[in-house]
């Protein structure tokens, strides 16, 4: 890391709004449908900078405009943990939001005995590079592994290690359409459960049969039992047949997923490789729209290929016409105007008919579900009441893809689990981003919910912890600091950056003595207690409410920090000695 990688700025004349607190930032569309993708060059690399202007989308042969586009990057950590042992910068209800999800299908029945080889070099490549915010879970045909997704590499690894292929070298023709069967039913299920985030989905099999039209004998001595390739020899069970539409129906249940497929063909795994099977697992990958990839000996490099195409995925939005909310999927032609840069987006999009009720938000707020199909991310913190020995809990919140949200409540849960307090927003309110909550409360730990719905009737919750304690620098009283940007008419705050050039530390002084002098100190570090990468110039100007409160701000050039999780840490100081000290977490994405 370079020695100095943030500008400190002179903030005198910046924010001249600061001072009436003026958290404006507009926003403004119609309930949007959201399409993620991917987007590389023709080398393989990401493209991490592309602009609204450089996409072309049409919905059913019809351009569109895009109304907003994001993008998310994989970073060390967890999505509501902090990085490097720094306080979480927010909470989201988005299962890797920060990290990647991968879910690994492996049809155990197609490796022969001592042919593992590859597919567990590949697997541990995979888990040795994924960080602490990336999930990965396994499930082979038979069930005889079965591993949801998650952060535990470790269990992953040694699961894998201790797999053996099960493959026989006496498969029949009506073993292999059995097998798959089972592989096309398990791929059904995982692409079903595909969430909020893009889940990436990766087959490793020896080869598949070939969809046929034909009429099967019933009753036949096979080894088509349950148990594939397991089964006893003298089994007899109806023979499986794998039809055209079977591969049809799971491209068309992969069409709108929000997965990415890699179909990983192991061409030595088989005791006596097929040129039919070989032509079977790629026309799946056809039919599914996945990448076809044929391992042979090592599988560094396609590895290294899937973990780089995977690190990087935009979200864009749209508003559909209002004949396109019908519940049907909608044909997705999506490119770049970009020279030498390839999309990959799922070829269609489902448009769910708005629905009639969602769950409201003060109903959310009531239970202990979470809702994760509308992706929020949320933060809050406590300042001083005026007058009182309560505080006032400030709640932010928005929709991580940029959805406008048409309600949203917050509620305070005490130590006891019992709401104490709610709020709920208004259209005007929600017309900011983040939309921004205020509720009087006594001081205390809190459990604060934010609740909320977007024009499509997604419903979303996300649950932050908090200790509601004023901070104490005697005889002041400190609130919370405060992140955020240069806006069009002052200060709007963040909860994460992105292109912003400008990051802003805000903070509220209470219960300055007459004719005392008040002085902010305001740095950025990597660690609590590690040597500042910058420090600002500060301004303290008189707060309009109180005679005895002031406002401090300091900010620095974000251009040029490289994405992840900082420290700005603010010391506060009375007549020339430092009485309090404030910090919080800075997450850029990129």
């Amino acid at each position: 890391m370079p020695k100095v990688i943030v500008r400190a700025l002179g903030l005198s004349a910046l924010l001249v709004s600061v001072a009436q607190g003026s958290f404006v930032q507009a926003q403004k569309g119609a309930p949007p449908l959201r399409i993620n993708f991917r987007a590389v060059t023709e080398d393989g690399q990401q493209v991490t900078d592309l602009k609204p202007e450089e996409m072309s989308l049409k919905i059913n042969g019809k351009p569109r405009q895009i109304l907003s586009l994001s993008m998310s990057q994989s970073t060390p950590g967890g999505a509501n943990e902090g990085h490097a042992g720094l306080p979480i910068p927010y909470a989201t209800n988005t299962i890797g939001t920060s990290g990647r999800v991968f879910y690994l299908l492996i049809d155990n029945d197609s490796i022969a005995p001592g042919r593992e080889g590859p597919m567990k070099e590949a697997v541990s490549q995979l888990a040795a590079e994924l960080s602490s915010g990336d999930l990965i879970g396994v499930l082979t045909t038979e069930g005889e592994l079965n591993i949801t997704p998650t952060n535990d590499v470790t269990k992953v690894r040694l699961a894998i290690d201790q797999m053996a292929g099960k493959g026989s070298a006496s498969e029949t023709d009506a073993d292999a359409q059995c097998r798959t069967t089972h592989v096309l039913r398990d791929l059904g299920t995982m692409i079903a459960l595909g969430g909020a985030t893009p889940t990436t989905l990766v087959v490793f099999s020896g080869g598949l049969s070939i969809p046929e039209n034909k009429i099967v004998n019933v009753g036949g001595r096979t080894r088509t039992a349950v148990g594939g390739s397991s089964a006893p020899s003298n089994a007899t069970s109806d023979v499986c047949p794998v039809r055209p539409e079977d591969f049809a129906n799971i491209g068309t249940l992969a069409s709108t997923a929000n997965v990415d497929l890699y179909m990983l063909h192991l061409t030595e795994a088989m005791a006596n490789r097929s040129s039919t099977q070989d032509a079977g697992f790629e026309s799946l990958a056809g039919a599914t729209g996945a990448e076809f990839v044929r391992i042979a000996g090592s599988p560094q490099a396609p590895m290294a290929r899937l973990l780089r195409e995977t690190s990087t995925y935009y979200t864009l939005t749209f508003e559909p016409d209002a004949s396109e909310h019908s519940g049907q999927a909608l044909r997705v032609d999506l490119k770049s105007t970009r020279d030498k840069v390839k999309v990959h987006a799922r070829p269609a999009v489902d448009a769910p008919k708005v629905a009639a009720k969602s769950a409201s938000p003060r109903d959310m707020l009531r239970t202990a579900a979470e809702y994760r199909d509308l992706p929020i991310r949320a933060a809050a913190y406590p300042a001083p009441a005026a007058g009182s020995s309560d505080v006032t809990i400030v709640a932010l919140f928005e929709s991580i893809d940029g959805a406008p949200l048409t309600s949203a409540s917050v509620g305070l849960f005490d130590e006891k689990n019992t709401l104490k307090k709610q709020w709920t927003a208004t259209a005007e309110e929600l017309s900011k981003r983040p939309a921004t909550a205020a509720l009087p409360a006594p001081a205390g730990s809190y459990r604060v919910r934010v609740a909320a719905v977007d024009g499509s009737g997604r419903t979303g919750t996300a649950d932050y912890p908090l200790e509601a304690q004023v901070a104490r620098a005697d005889p002041l009283k400190l609130s919370a600091l405060v992140l955020g940007t240069q806006g069009t008419t002052g200060f709007a705050p963040r909860l994460e950056f992105k292109d912003e050039p400008v990051a802003i530390g805000m903070l509220q002084i209470y219960g300055v003595p007459k004719g005392g002098t008040i002085k902010m100190d305001l740095d950025v570090a990597t660690t609590p207690e590690g040597p500042a990468l910058a420090t600002a110039d500060t301004t303290v100007v008189p707060s309009r409410s109180a005679e005895d409160q002031r406002i401090a701000f300091g900010g620095f050039s974000i251009d040029a920090l490289q994405p992840g999780d900082y420290l700005m840490r603010a010391v506060v100081s009375l007549d020339g000695k430092p009485v309090g000290k404030v910090v919080r977490t800075l997450r850029k994405s990129k």
